[in-house]
């Protein structure tokens, strides 16, 4: 609980100082992808979550099998209670094309999944260019 608690504030407080009022919503398309992905990749349908990802990191999962199957083997089995977008922001990195980066809390009966993934910009490509899971909880 604790736990649960210390996440919600760190991203109350990361919500409040990154404008993300400024900072466009993902597209319905770009929402659906990532929610496909999460789902695919969390029952095991490897190859339909791959199609979902960029080349590059496509490519890095296919020749990093144990890393993809880590993520999935992490995420709570059954369907969540609920998804709440948290932050938006844009990730910029010397000698990297900049990211938009999206951060849902995911909520199931007795854990709490962040979830992070990332296009290249908002209302741009369908293509998952970067993702981050971590779960909490039991």
């Amino acid at each position: 609980m604790k736990t649960k608690l210390m996440l919600l504030a760190g991203l109350g407080l990361l919500a409040g100082c990154s404008n993300t009022d400024q900072v466009p919503n993902p597209s319905p398309a770009q929402e659906k992808v990532a929610e496909i992905a999460y789902n695919d990749l969390r029952d095991g349908k490897y190859e339909e979550f791959l199609s979902y990802l960029d080349p590059k990191l496509q490519q890095y999962f296919q020749e990093n099998q144990k890393t993809m199957k880590k993520f999935s083997h992490s995420i709570p089995e059954g369907e969540y209670k609920s998804k709440t977008l948290m932050v938006k922001t844009f990730v910029e990195e010397t000698g990297k094309p900049s990211e938009y980066k999206v951060s849902y809390e995911i909520a199931y009966p007795k854990n709490l999944v962040q979830y992070d993934v990332s296009f290249d910009k908002p209302n741009g490509s369908t293509k998952i260019q970067n993702f981050y899971i971590r779960v909490y909880g039991e």
